[in-house]
């Protein structure tokens, strides 16, 4: 049986605790592989968006790469499927460096008060630990003096208020928790489910930088902790007695492709993702209570 990862809460990690560590170790050693290589930094984030003409894409790119929905109702299943990829990558990379086993990523819930700041591992110019500069940091317009920055409509989670997952395109229609009835939608900037709106989109566009383009926003590793957080937000929704779609077209109709830790071409359907723990990358959180009590 895998083990059951547990991702964490990365501003409540114990002293010691040196998940973050192994996390720059393992960005480190991705960024030294040749952006050919599947399992590396540059092509995963490629994998979300880039700024590289297409034409020159190889087949396997072209499959691959630029491949992020939006404003469509496969934006969460997309990234979570995106993100259990990569957090394999991690994962195998940290145990190959010597690491821990069951190296999960942690996320971040800045819709707590206490950590409106970008975590502190990723504003310092260098990481305990490691010499040269510390792989965490990248350009951002915001958070990399390590205050404060994001207010309580960035961090909003009223989008956890609404009942059903798919919205209607129809001219007046609710855009739904998880974004409209509609196929497969790269790049798309209207239309958004109210959790892509707020505090998705309002996270990356406070940080800015690499974050503010969906073309660079997985160079930043800072984009992985906040992508985890969303999908969270996302089981939290499931859990406060919501439902995701039982429609075949959302279901099963649509395969996304991407290349898996060994650098192997797979695809997955929503279907296939919905279960964190048994579905194909064994994870839970450390914490899914309800954050906004007993308003539903």
């Amino acid at each position: 049986m895998p083990t059951l990862r547990m991702r964490k809460n990365v501003s409540t990690l114990d002293a010691g605790d040196q998940t973050l560590l192994w996390y720059a170790r393992a960005v480190h050693d991705m960024q030294q592989r040749p952006s050919s290589d599947a399992t590396s930094w540059q092509y995963q984030a490629a994998v979300h968006g880039t700024r590289q003409n297409p034409a020159a894409f190889t087949p396997d790119q072209r499959q691959a790469w630029a491949q992020c929905q939006h404003a469509t109702w496969f934006f969460l299943p997309w990234h979570r499927a995106y993100l259990g990829i990569f957090e394999d990558i991690v994962a195998n990379t940290v145990a190959r460096l010597g690491g821990p086993q069951d190296w999960a990523l942690p996320y971040w819930n800045y819709s707590d008060p206490g950590a409106r700041a970008l975590p502190s591992a990723f504003a310092a110019k260098q990481f305990a630990g490691l010499p040269g500069q510390n792989p965490l940091l990248v350009e951002r317009d915001q958070g990399n003096d390590g205050k404060p920055f994001l207010d309580n409509k960035a961090v909003s989670l009223n989008c956890l208020k609404r009942k059903g997952f798919a919205g209607h395109l129809a001219p007046g229609g609710d855009s739904g928790f998880g974004g409209p009835m509609r196929g497969p939608n790269h790049m798309g900037d209207s239309d958004q489910g109210q959790l892509e709106m707020v505090p998705h989109d309002m996270i990356h566009s406070d940080i800015g930088g690499l974050m503010g383009d969906p073309d660079t926003a997985a160079l930043d590793p800072i984009f992985w902790l906040h992508h985890a957080n969303i999908d969270r937000l996302w089981e939290i929704w499931r859990k406060m007695g919501n439902a995701n779609p039982s429609d075949p077209k959302w279901l099963n109709a649509t395969r996304f492709f991407f290349h898996d830790a060994a650098g192997k071409a797979v695809s997955f359907a929503p279907q296939d993702v919905l279960d964190t723990a048994n579905g194909p990358w064994h994870y839970q959180y450390d914490n899914l209570a309800n954050p906004l009590g007993n308003v539903h």
